[in-house]
């Protein structure tokens, strides 16, 4: 191709036309600018392709994160519901003269209140995302930031929430209850006003958690929806390119 137009120019230069040579010459330089400018246009339109595709990817790896952090989250729902009422009526139990004749309800008691949970959350993709993201303000990336943010939050209070029992409960318990059994050896400790005080500071710290833990599954929740949202609006603009 390059010949043919390289002899196009010589023919017209010995021919003396001058001015016929200028207008081709024009013309061919307009046709590689054409050529360049249709090049690039299919290069962008394949590296918007390929974004397109690595984010459809990402978002799905994200989803999929998102959904695992929620079914730990719900594995523990029932417990995280019941638990005040449980701590509360706990104490009030311990409070009656006759704990000593209700050693099976005791036990029940104590096995609930043994339960301790630490949440912890995988966030490879979700930090990944909001890295990739960080000069983009949608409101995907607002919502991802913010369940970062109570996602370490539940974490931090759930292990705070451990370490009360454990200096509360178990500590005070160790050496009245066998913990494998839960058979009682002295019901001096579940009978003191200073344990009922352990289980109220218990309760405080575990309606904290119970809070955040619901607005954490919430958060988790709506991060869901926006991504469901995004994939299949790329759905769709995937079908209209096609």
């Amino acid at each position: 191709m390059i010949k043919f137009f390289r002899h196009i120019r010589r023919s017209l230069l010995s021919e003396g036309k001058t001015t016929k040579y200028l207008k081709y010459a024009i013309g061919e330089i307009l046709l590689v600018v054409i050529g360049i400018l249709i090049a690039l246009g299919i290069n962008n339109w394949n590296e918007n392709l390929k974004a397109q595709k690595n984010e459809k990817v990402l978002l799905q790896k994200l989803q999929e994160e998102n959904r695992l952090n929620l079914d730990d989250l719900n594995s523990d729902y029932e417990y995280r519901e019941n638990l005040d009422k449980t701590l509360e009526n706990f104490n009030i139990f311990l409070a009656s003269d006759s704990i000593e004749n209700q050693q099976s309800k005791l036990k029940n008691y104590l096995a609930d209140i043994f339960r301790s949970t630490s949440y912890t959350f995988t966030q490879t993709n979700l930090i990944n995302y909001i890295n990739l993201h960080d000069d983009n303000f949608s409101e995907l990336n607002k919502e991802l930031s913010e369940l970062k943010i109570m996602e370490y939050d539940l974490q931090t209070i759930s292990e705070k929430g451990i370490d009360i029992k454990i200096n509360n409960f178990f500590e005070a318990l160790k050496d009245d209850v066998d913990f494998n059994t839960l058979n009682i050896e002295s019901f001096e400790t579940l009978k003191s006003l200073g344990f009922r005080n352990n289980i109220v500071i218990i309760q405080s710290i575990e309606s904290e958690i119970s809070y955040q833990f619901n607005n954490t599954i919430n958060q988790i929740k709506k991060v869901d929806s926006l991504i469901s949202s995004r994939l299949n609006k790329d759905e769709i603009d995937s079908l209209q390119t096609k």
